[in-house]
């Protein structure tokens, strides 16, 4: 009897014993930790479908394949990859369609500081809470899942991550504006004058601030070359040179140079140098015709490339004589 007693608790000692190695097993699994990012990100490789993006740090600023890339898309980017965090193990078994880890569907990550391969890594679609990612680790066939949507990060093209400033200027040193549009051309000149008093400015008050030696105060007008007498609105004339604070392209479309023939309208301004020691920089921005999803092609002497803007921006420029009066 006792014999079989022994038998029992042996047996139910084993059981024991192999559902904890079971379950260690798998809690390592879960609990993959990955190595900390041991230096500052110098390269990411960006693959999926056969195509490839890579960026690189060029000094102070990053490139992604020769162009100028948009520095805060970059660091959201980098700090990712010294984030990621895996919270759960999938699958031993290489299903990778299902959870589109194949060829087809992954996107293939490599990051780099120096010559050492820092993060290399394959992302897949989002997990059923859509608060999580299915990945996979180069030299590891298991699938697991990490926190975040990583796809947002890493499903990028080069338009995406490529600098969309084109121009950032303080309209305060603009001094002469050329507009064209619907095949007229004015010119516009700003000059400082002495503000008019308002309606309830007494005399009284006009000799209390000349007694304190007070500043008279000024203000800007705009007065147009090719219709002096006219009345401008300066309002409305700001709202124009916004157009330039800041200017943001949409997107870099490649398109045939055929297509910038022609011109929908231009603006170009004169900007003062801030000590006024040089001549005045020229700055122009020539829209030249309707894109897709209501989207205007242009070209600006401020950049090499043709991009696209937005038609509230466009718009901005789309303005007659008659649209600026008072």
């Amino acid at each position: 009897m006792q014999a079989k007693k022994n038998i029992v608790i042996s047996i139910v000692a084993i059981v024991v014993l192999g559902g904890y190695l079971l379950l260690n097993k798998f809690s390592s699994r879960e609990l993959l930790q990955l190595p900390e990012v041991p230096g500052a990100i110098s390269q990411i490789v960006i693959a999926k479908n056969g195509n490839s993006i890579t960026i690189i740090k060029d000094g102070d600023n990053w490139k992604v394949n020769e162009f100028e890339a948009d520095a805060n898309v970059i660091a959201t980017m980098e700090n990712k990859l010294k984030d990621i965090e895996v919270v759960d193990f999938v699958s031993e078994k290489p299903l990778y369609e299902r959870f589109e880890l194949d060829p087809g569907h992954a996107i293939h990550v490599v990051a780099k500081s120096g010559d050492t391969v820092v993060r290399d890594f394959y992302v897949g679609k989002k997990g059923s809470t859509y608060r999580h990612t299915y990945v996979r680790f180069e030299g590891n066939k298991a699938v697991y899942l990490a926190a975040d949507t990583l796809d947002t990060y890493f499903n990028k093209t080069v338009d995406d991550l490529r600098n969309k400033d084109i121009v950032q200027l303080d309209i305060a040193r603009v001094n002469t504006i050329q507009l064209w549009y619907k095949n007229s051309s004015i010119t516009l000149h700003k000059k400082i004058v002495e503000k008019k008093n308002k309606k309830n400015d007494t005399s009284r008050e006009k000799q209390q601030k000349e007694s304190k030696n007070e500043e008279t105060e000024k203000e800007e007008q705009w007065v147009c070359k090719e219709n002096p007498a006219l009345q401008l609105d300066t309002n409305k004339v700001k709202e124009i040179l916004y157009t330039f604070d800041p200017l943001k392209a949409y997107s870099f479309p490649e398109v045939d140079t055929a297509m910038l023939k022609g011109k929908v309208a231009s603006l170009t301004v004169a900007v003062q140098n801030e000590n006024n020691e040089k001549a005045a920089e020229e700055i122009s921005l020539t829209v030249h015709k309707e894109y897709e999803n209501s989207r205007y092609i242009c070209t600006c002497s401020k950049t090499p490339y043709v991009f696209t803007i937005d038609e509230w921006r466009a718009k901005r420029i789309f303005k007659t004589l008659q649209d600026l009066k008072k």
